[in-house]
């Protein structure tokens, strides 16, 4: 994911943590709040597997959000947190989950999914 869709600082976090609206999967949940910009961040925690495996985690997330960003309202920052289940999911599950997800929050056009 390039850089200017990341979310990087501490306080960005803690803000959309406590100010956001939060949708849930078995496998994620994501914090999403209104911003100016569209701006993600991933956060695997040490439940999901060592480090090998969260840092696949982290990736296949990113990815699966950057194909999908032309189709979200650029108006909102979102924080994409793993659930230990993830792990274990594919590409596919982690594309559908966030899709689902997404059009929960009404920020996914119609022409996808």
């Amino acid at each position: 994911m390039q850089r200017i869709y990341r979310l990087t600082q501490r306080g960005s976090f803690s803000y959309i943590y406590n100010h956001g609206i939060c949708r849930t999967t078995s496998r994620l949940s994501v914090y999403k709040v209104p911003a100016h910009n569209i701006k993600v961040g991933i956060v695997v925690g040490k439940k999901v597997g060592n480090s090998v495996v969260r840092s696949r985690v982290k990736r296949r997330i990113g990815e699966r959000f950057r194909l999908l960003i032309p189709n979200i309202d650029p108006k909102n920052n979102f924080v994409i947190v793993a659930r230990s289940a993830c792990a274990d999911a594919t590409s596919e599950e982690i594309n559908m989950d966030l899709i689902c997800i997404l059009k929960k929050f009404r920020v996914l056009s119609e022409n996808e999914g």
